[in-house]
């Protein structure tokens, strides 16, 4: 067997992950990772924004070791800084629209007070995901620390773990439209977009309908991992 042949893609995201961490902590912050979202729900509550995801709530998912992570980051004085979110789901018996069909039904339309109408003309290429798939979400900066360009680095940091951890088919998040169209989706690591993501008649009130689902394959995220590690220090 020669060189070429061995699979070195664990060894680049663990070389791009070390020098993302660098960058972070270079810029005076400190970064945990957790499995306890408990503690998770408690950092969210605490947030200036006090943001947290349904998908990433205890109400609604269990969440633990084995299928999630999230990753804070805290300033030099202790306080939380960062937060975000990710967890895989074993896709491959239907698509990402099937998922999304169960999973934000229940969470949004089902409930007996609810008002929300989910559709089903969800993005077109949601119907063709299947495998090891990864949500990536509930990413919050402190605003102080923003138009630095740690977003896109604390998102990379996000999208690497994920990469080591599960070795995912696909990763994807739903992003404003705003965001999507300003090139942020881009900067982070996405390297693939649809318009709409997930379709609502009628959104709950804090729902964006014009999200757009962005996504990125392993082998997408690989190639990112090569473009960190290849980056220049200057």
């Amino acid at each position: 067997m020669v060189l070429d042949s061995f699979d070195t893609s664990t060894l680049v995201a663990a070389e791009a992950l070390g020098r993302l961490t660098g960058e972070i902590r270079a810029a005076g912050l400190t970064l945990e990772e957790s499995a306890d979202f408990v503690a998770f729900e408690q950092a969210a509550e605490a947030s200036e924004d006090r943001y947290l995801m349904e998908d990433f709530s205890s109400r609604f998912f269990d969440l633990h070791a084995s299928n999630a992570f999230w990753i804070g980051v805290r300033d030099g004085d202790g306080k939380i800084a960062s937060l975000q979110a990710a967890k895989v789901e074993d896709l491959r018996d239907r698509p990402l629209a099937a998922f999304w069909q169960q999973q934000q039904r229940r969470i949004f339309a089902d409930p007996a007070d609810g008002t929300a109408r989910l559709g089903s003309a969800h993005a077109a290429d949601a119907f063709e995901l299947r495998g090891r798939i990864v949500y990536h979400g509930n990413l919050w900066l402190r605003r102080d620390l923003r138009g630095r360009g740690l977003a896109e680095k604390l998102t990379q940091t996000g999208f690497l773990v994920a990469l080591l951890k599960w070795r995912p088919d696909w990763l994807y998040g739903l992003m404003a439209e705003t965001n999507a169209l300003k090139g942020f989706g881009l900067r982070v690591g996405y390297r693939r977009f649809a318009p709409r993501g997930t379709h609502w008649i009628l959104p709950p009130a804090h729902i964006r309908p014009d999200d757009w689902l962005v996504w990125s394959s392993r082998a997408d995220l690989v190639t990112l991992a090569r473009a960190i590690s290849a980056r220049s220090t200057e």
